[in-house]
């Protein structure tokens, strides 16, 4: 008796409705796994940042502009330029609206905390800005770890250590 119940039960694991579903499902979990490890970040590249090419870039950035006349190189010169401005003024107006808003008690923590990341979002994209415009000054794509020790302060550089 035992027997035939198991039948049966074993029988609507096997119909093709709940087949069909379980394939879907384990399908969409793998996708969903795959989606997820694409989605994670990479790891800290040290060649990116203290930069991959033998010459510091030069030979990569006359190949990139090699099309371009001078007029249009100093067009996107001015535009990065710009850009960081623009940027750097939005950041210092989301800022300043923090006490502004405080001073007038509209100042929530929502609000104070979407005015920080704002400026924050703001400050990186100007520092993008600014490392592109530098680039274009140098003539070479130079890697992020000589653009920061030529703008940092002398006693903030970044030493790599010797291996």
């Amino acid at each position: 008796m035992a027997d035939k119940y198991q039948r049966r039960r074993w029988r609507f694991f096997r119909a093709p409705g709940v087949d069909l579903a379980s394939k879907v499902a384990k399908e969409g979990l793998d996708g969903a796994a795959e989606g997820l490890s694409s989605m994670r970040p990479r790891g800290f590249n040290r060649r990116g940042f203290f930069g991959r090419d033998p010459d510091g870039g030069i030979q990569r950035f006359r190949d990139h502009s090699y099309s371009l006349s001078d007029d249009q190189i100093e067009a996107a010169l001015f535009n990065w330029e710009r850009d960081r401005g623009i940027f750097v003024v939005v950041c210092v107006g989301l800022l300043a609206a923090i006490p502004l808003a405080a001073l007038y008690d509209v100042l929530t923590i929502p609000f104070g905390v979407g005015l920080v990341a704002g400026a924050a979002f703001m400050a990186v994209k100007a520092l993008v800005a600014d490392f592109r415009a530098w680039q274009i000054q140098q003539g070479r794509f130079g890697a992020p770890v000589e653009y920061l020790n030529h703008r940092l302060p002398r006693n903030m550089q970044i030493m790599e250590k010797e291996r």
